[in-house]
């Protein structure tokens, strides 16, 4: 898979330097393709390392992240039990269950998701008071600016912004080497969420979220878990079921209803 990838990324480069020629010769209007290419090959870059990732794990099922024996596999959690803690949750406490999204703000599949799936699932479940929703952090070390990403996304919750930095990150995640534009956008006070960032504030926190990811058995992103909420105890989650990937929201919908149809 690693030879496939440098064989198609040297393809990518032997063509954007013929096409750089040509432009030379040939006007604004190839250039402007150019730039256009060039604007992309970043984002293609990602696609194909989290491709790399998919299909690692599809021709081997049961391996397991380096240094981390004895990890479960997302088919084999259910009835853990585990901690939300101070992670960011919408919806009514009054819900039964809850889907929490293991996420990384620099994964291509997880802003497909983010676009594509998530507002079908706050709109059938979330608003109508039959699910909570929370967000969990899981920046891979591939992405070297998703735990930071992270962080920022924490660094504006304590501004009331999570929700709103979480989907703009998510869909514009061209910025992400310059996390403060997001909170400028947001009209957040910059000065405490620039010293948020600086001081490292939320890194424990990000930390104990990949300590949960792999607890449950989740090693790639979007993962998802579907749980059962303690009535006593809001915060605690016991699992239902797991959901793998950026899947259409027909595949959510299905265990969806399974876990809605289980506790009734």
């Amino acid at each position: 898979m690693q030879q496939i990838v440098k064989i198609i990324s040297l393809i990518l480069f032997v063509f954007l330097l013929n096409i750089n020629m040509f432009a030379q010769e040939n006007g604004s209007e190839l250039k402007e393709f150019l730039e256009e290419l060039h604007k992309n090959q970043q984002e293609m870059r990602l696609e194909l390392q989290e491709l790399k990732l998919l299909l690692s794990r599809f021709l081997l099922p049961n391996a397991q992240m380096p240094n981390a024996p004895n990890v479960p596999q997302p088919n084999n959690i259910k009835d853990i039990e585990f901690e939300i803690g101070d992670n960011p949750v919408l919806g009514s406490s009054n819900a039964k269950l809850i889907i929490v999204e293991f996420t990384d703000y620099e994964c291509t599949f997880c802003s497909r998701y983010v676009r594509e799936t998530f507002p079908d699932i706050i709109k059938e479940y979330v608003d109508k008071d039959i699910f909570r929703y929370a967000v969990v952090d899981q920046p891979l070390p591939m992405h070297k600016k998703a735990e930071k990403a992270a962080q920022a996304a924490h660094c504006a919750k304590d501004q009331g912004k999570f929700w709103d930095i979480h989907k703009l990150m998510m869909t514009q995640q061209d910025s992400l080497d310059e996390l403060s534009s997001y909170a400028r956008y947001l009209g957040l006070n910059i000065s405490k969420f620039e010293n948020c960032l600086e001081t490292e504030k939320y890194k424990e926190n990000v930390n104990k979220n990949m300590a949960l990811a792999l607890k449950l058995g989740i090693t790639g992103v979007p993962g998802f878990v579907i749980g059962l909420v303690d009535s006593e105890n809001p915060g605690n989650v016991k699992v239902i079921s797991s959901i793998r990937g950026a899947v259409p929201f027909s595949n959510f919908k299905k265990e969806i209803e399974a876990a809605i149809a289980a506790i009734n």
